[in-house]
């Protein structure tokens, strides 16, 4: 019956596939990419190669926890239909806001909690690049905060279009046939 909850048009191992992908290239966007971005520039040296060894070590199995346990139900509703091009950039940009709303809701509440200390003084950035002050945001922390905000989410519709790509529309159907 249409709209049953237990009907998709993916397999299980389609939806295995994305879980993990979204990991593994979650994890390539947000350390890998300005990882790299930054040894292209400075040179890869020694302390960089084990710095990375250590971002892949303890990053990797974070990435693929996030995943299974915030990002698979998700991607299990979402899979129910057929995957667009559109549906995916929408769904990767949910999930990505959800993960920005979450974390921005957090660090300005430890920030507020900072601020009513009478004891606690702190200034992130110097010159006319201070983003926060007694943990306040600045009207430049405010704007390096939405950059930083812009890019996650657009790495993660990035993200979301690589794996329909890879995982493919679905099956029209609703058989549960293995895609290639």
């Amino acid at each position: 019956m249409a709209g049953d909850a237990d009907e998709t048009v993916y397999t299980k191992r389609d939806h295995r596939r994305a879980v993990n992908l979204s990991a593994v290239l979650g994890w390539v966007a947000v350390i890998g990419v300005p990882f790299f971005w930054e040894a292209m520039e400075d040179g890869i040296d020694a302390s960089l190669r084990s710095l990375f060894m250590l971002f892949a070590l303890f990053g990797l199995p974070l990435a693929f926890v996030i995943a299974w346990v915030f990002v698979a139900p998700t991607l299990r509703v979402m899979m129910r239909r057929q995957t667009s091009y559109t549906r995916a950039i929408r769904w990767g940009a949910a999930i990505a806001l959800s993960f920005v709303v979450l974390s921005i809701a957090v660090g300005r509440f430890r920030g507020w909690r900072q601020s009513l200390d009478p004891t606690f003084h702190s200034q992130i950035g110097g010159g006319d690049y201070v983003r926060s002050v007694d943990g306040i945001l600045t009207p430049y922390g405010w704007q390096v905060l939405a950059q930083n905000s812009a890019l996650f989410i657009l790495m993660c519709i990035l993200v979301a279009l690589v794996i329909r790509f890879i995982i493919g529309p679905g099956n029209a159907d609703g058989s549960l046939e293995a895609t290639p």
